[in-house]
């Protein structure tokens, strides 16, 4: 029985005709975005091309002009805990007094409630998302102890502990070390394929051909989208970036 509420179920995440706009400067304009299940996709641009905007505007965290989003044909309100997220480290408050599992144990609020200690079973899923990171050995550390890459995989671990089948990460490889970095894309290219859809602000145009199967490129507009290997071309660098940089980072 098909549901008729459903917008565009077929995209994991389909946005259209979005305008957001900050003290009457346009931040996203005119976007149309469609990313299908079951991919690993960067979303690219230069520094103030909308990237993060893009996240947090399709979580409903800031409220577009004009528009609309929907995950899997629902708003993202409708998905709720479906959806992962893992913000940028700096908007964090990596001061406030809490220990790593109990930041783990967030991600599974939406479905135990606010209100209920999480049970013996609850407490094991946190555990076994941060061994997925490899961060079970500090669960009882408190979080601000821990290094950037650290805390990085912590909040990953949260978002794995939802089972959500779509997750956003905003830079999630900013300040990270060589090691921490593999550990993140292996194991979010791991999640990829056992059907989750990964969607990514990315910022290193080096790296992005050895990670993502799907790519959108923008600059306060979308420029180009769809698989990696028919969009990572010079002409769209060129568009978001410039030609010095869409040259050094198309080249082979």
């Amino acid at each position: 029985m098909t549901d008729n509420s459903l917008h565009e179920p077929q995209w994991a995440l389909h946005i259209e005709d979005l305008t957001v706009a900050y003290d009457a400067t346009p931040v996203l304009w005119d976007i149309d975005l469609n990313i299908p299940p079951g991919v690993m996709a960067a979303v690219v641009g230069p520094n103030g091309s909308g990237k993060s905007t893009l996240l947090k505007t399709a979580l409903g965290l800031v409220r577009p002009v004009a528009g609309h989003v929907r995950f899997l044909g629902r708003t993202a309100k409708q998905m709720g805990a479906r959806i992962g997220y893992v913000p940028q480290r700096h908007s964090v408050d990596w001061d406030f007094p809490t220990t790593v599992r109990d930041v783990v144990e967030m991600g599974l609020y939406a479905q135990v409630g606010w209100f209920r200690r999480p049970s013996a079973a609850d407490r094991q899923r946190a555990l076994d998302a941060l061994a997925e990171v490899g961060m079970q050995d500090f669960a009882d550390r408190q979080i601000s102890r821990l290094s950037g890459g650290q805390q990085q995989r912590v909040f990953i671990a949260r978002a794995l502990v939802q089972e959500a089948p779509i997750i956003l990460l905003d830079e999630p490889l900013a300040g990270v070390d060589a090691t921490t970095e593999n550990i993140i894309m292996s194991l979010l290219q791991r999640l990829r394929d056992l059907g989750r859809t990964i969607i990514v602000v990315h910022h290193d145009l080096t790296t992005v051909q050895s990670y993502f199967d799907w790519m959108v490129i923008m600059n306060v507009r979308v420029i180009a989208q769809g698989p990696l290997h028919q969009v990572y071309n010079q002409e769209n660098l060129h568009a978001a970036y410039g030609r010095q940089l869409a040259a050094i980072a198309a080249t082979p």
